[in-house]
């Protein structure tokens, strides 16, 4: 269907509510068909003191953009005979000693976020190069073997050390980085490249034409089109350091760098089926919903798959410092969207559903969910207690005279009550799911915030 461009002037407006709510220096939109770029819209700058302007060839981060890119590796492997995604992690990774777990991970676990793993304090760059004496020593940490070695020890220890899993391999999804971790050192073993970043720069991006993308962290330093990278700290936009700040040790849960250009041709490979990298079978198993993701969404490999207007919607979402991105496609509309940020905590995920919306010829600005009766007063109590999560998240559930009370992180949430289990917290312009998990006995043991289990405490 051709696009409205009667939507455009209410597309633009949320999109200037956005930067405007949430302070951002610089967003970047692009609506591509299978053919050709639709539209192009850049707003602010990539470098907000020096007003310097975003065009096509600027490069931002795609944080958790980059683990579609993963699973597209690791499928395309698997089609070469190099990879079986029904064998178990420990056969490429003998570290991965699949600790305390009753079955097997396996590696399409993995790929779904459904390893049973609760989870875990980030491994990050600095810490593990610093220990290693490469801190600041001039090497690019994303294509260096010695670093990539220690790298997956680092990631296989923290996992092994889990005595009590969360549940089942394929029984719970929770977003879990070091999975990626894992699928990136099976890339680096079995893809014939000294590392990640070697395979998916030879393998993936070239065949692609995406020659200004890649895991470095150097190139972005040096390069004169690169965006600058923002956060707000005390209420104040400053720049971030480099795209080391809250690097993962393992470059493929959120390593990628890429431009509007390269990423209008990476949404074009999907709208033509996985054309040429994977077959349309592969298409179709990076598109199926391997575990349930949120309330109206599961997840593929690498990908959200959810729905709008009654069309079948596929995307991810990302989020470090200074880099809020996003994909939107829909293969039935023939439309794929990007969302490119430089500016950490802006919901680009939110402006991809917009932009999408636009594509789907509706109102542009998201819908906020409908709210519903309020949970019977049972469920609201054996809700009550506080849930926490090593990666630096908490939620604390309570009553009050009037009614429950949600803190996340220690601020006063908004919420909605949806369906039996599930809640709608507020943030500025956005609505996340929580969503609560029971066990045999009928106890909340967890509860799941922004895509991860937080477990209860005693």
């Amino acid at each position: 269907m051709p696009l409205n461009l009667a939507l455009s002037a209410s597309f633009e407006s949320y999109v200037d509510e956005v930067i405007r709510t949430y302070g951002a220096a610089g967003i970047a939109v692009a609506i591509v068909d299978r053919e050709q770029p639709v539209q192009e819209l850049f707003f602010g700058f990539r470098d907000r003191e020096r007003k310097l302007l975003i065009d096509k060839d600027t490069i931002f981060g795609l944080a958790s953009v980059s683990k579609s890119f993963t699973c597209l590796a690791v499928l395309r492997l698997a089609e070469q005979g190099k990879i079986d995604l029904n064998a178990p992690v420990s056969r490429y990774i003998p570290a991965f000693q699949n600790a305390h777990q009753p079955q097997p991970v396996l590696v399409r676990h993995l790929m779904s976020h459904a390893g049973g793993f609760w989870p875990v304090a980030r491994n990050t760059v600095e810490p593990l190069a610093r220990k290693m004496g490469m801190w600041n020593g001039g090497v690019d940490l994303a294509y260096s073997v010695p670093f990539s070695e220690e790298a997956i020890l680092e990631v296989c220890a923290g996992l092994n050390a889990q005595e009590k899993p969360l549940g089942q391999p394929g029984e719970y999804f929770s977003y879990s980085n070091d999975s990626f971790g894992l699928l990136s050192d099976i890339i680096r073993t079995q893809g014939g490249e000294d590392t990640y970043a070697d395979y998916m720069k030879k393998r993936i991006l070239r065949p692609l034409g995406m020659d200004r993308s890649g895991c470095g962290f150097l190139p972005p330093a040096a390069d004169v089109n690169a965006a600058t990278l923002y956060e707000e700290r005390d209420g104040k936009l400053l720049i971030t350091r480099d795209y080391h700040d809250d690097a993962f040790v393992m470059m493929g849960g959120g390593a990628m760098k890429s431009t509007i250009r390269d990423m209008e041709r990476y949404l074009q490979l999907y709208l033509q089926a996985g054309a040429p990298l994977i077959s349309v079978g592969s298409f179709r198993d990076m598109t199926t919903s391997h575990a349930s993701y949120r309330p109206s969404a599961g997840y593929g490999y690498g990908l959200s798959v959810g729905a709008l207007a009654g069309c079948p919607i596929f995307g991810h979402g990302g989020s470090l410092t200074g880099v809020s991105s996003a994909i939107s496609f829909c293969p039935d509309a023939g439309y794929g969207v990007v969302v490119l940020c430089n500016t950490s905590g802006v919901p680009s995920t939110a402006v991809a559903e917009a932009a999408m919306r636009w594509c789907l010829g509706l109102e542009p600005r998201p819908v906020p969910p409908v709210a519903a009766s309020p949970w019977p007063v049972a469920l609201q109590q054996k809700a009550c207690g506080q849930y926490v999560s090593p990666e630096g998240s908490d939620i604390l559930i309570s009553t009050a005279s009037s009614g429950l009370q949600i803190h996340s992180s220690g601020r006063l949430c908004e919420y909605r009550f949806g369906p039996p289990d599930i809640l709608w917290l507020q943030s500025k312009l956005t609505w996340s799911d929580l969503t609560l998990f029971h066990d045999a006995g009928g106890d909340v043991f967890a509860v799941r915030y922004g895509g991860r289990m937080l477990a209860r405490q005693p």
